[in-house]
């Protein structure tokens, strides 16, 4: 039996509970492996057959596609209902670094301190490397978050151009990976406290504060080049 079969709680024999236990084990084979993880890999894991994987995904490539589906969906939801409930209940007195600090505490918790956060992560990492999804497919996810978050942006900072707060969302998206990365190069434990996700993600907010504010006061300089 392997770590994964004794970790995974028994479950009754059904089609839903089949169809999760082919997610869990493609999830980890993949965030491990990449795509080339085989399909008797997989069975062998979820103890289901090969008809079981054709019958409920039709394949591997739908089978891989399912796995972001099913964590990317609701992630999406959370993080626009996110974005729109903190405006709202912070009012007027929103600061952009509040706005800043409360969305990279929200990005470490789904990638960091959520039990399979970490391994989705690893996974996605290994796609934008190795892209096997179809085109389109992670933007129809994480558009509409950059979208809604560059909108409270640009509310927020006024002078700032559009095109300067979508920059602004997808760049401290970046710096908030990196800084998980840059943890695990380092080691969680045992490398320097500067690299540990707590001290990196306040960097990351403090400098972007600074970066967003200084767009701002220079004017619509990326927004007037992109015309």
């Amino acid at each position: 039996m392997t770590a994964l079969h004794a970790l995974r709680p028994p479950v009754s024999d059904t089609g839903a509970a089949t169809r999760e236990r082919i997610l869990d084990a493609a999830e980890a084979l993949f965030a491990a492996q990449g795509h080339g993880a085989s399909v008797r890999q997989l069975t062998a894991e979820a103890g289901c057959n090969l008809a079981a994987v054709s019958y409920h995904f039709g394949g591997k490539d739908r089978l891989y596609e399912e796995v972001f589906r099913r964590r990317l969906e609701p992630l999406r939801e959370q993080r626009l209902r996110g974005i729109a409930t903190f405006i709202e209940r912070s009012g007027d007195g929103l600061t952009l670094e509040d706005l800043l600090r409360a969305y990279s505490a929200a990005f470490v918790e789904s990638w960091v301190e959520s039990p399979r956060g970490s391994a989705f992560m690893l996974l996605l990492s290994r796609e934008t490397v190795e892209p096997h999804l179809p085109a389109g497919f992670l933007a129809a996810f994480f558009e509409p978050i950059h979208e809604a978050f560059s909108g409270a942006l640009a509310r927020l900072v006024p002078g700032l151009g559009a095109s300067d707060a979508r920059l602004s969302s997808h760049a401290f998206v970046a710096l908030l990976g990196n800084a998980i990365s840059l943890e695990r190069a380092y080691g969680a434990t045992s490398g320097p406290a500067s690299m540990a996700v707590p001290s990196l993600v306040d960097h990351a907010t403090r400098l972007l504060t600074g970066g967003i504010r200084a767009l701002a006061k220079n004017g619509k300089r990326t927004d007037n080049r992109d015309r």
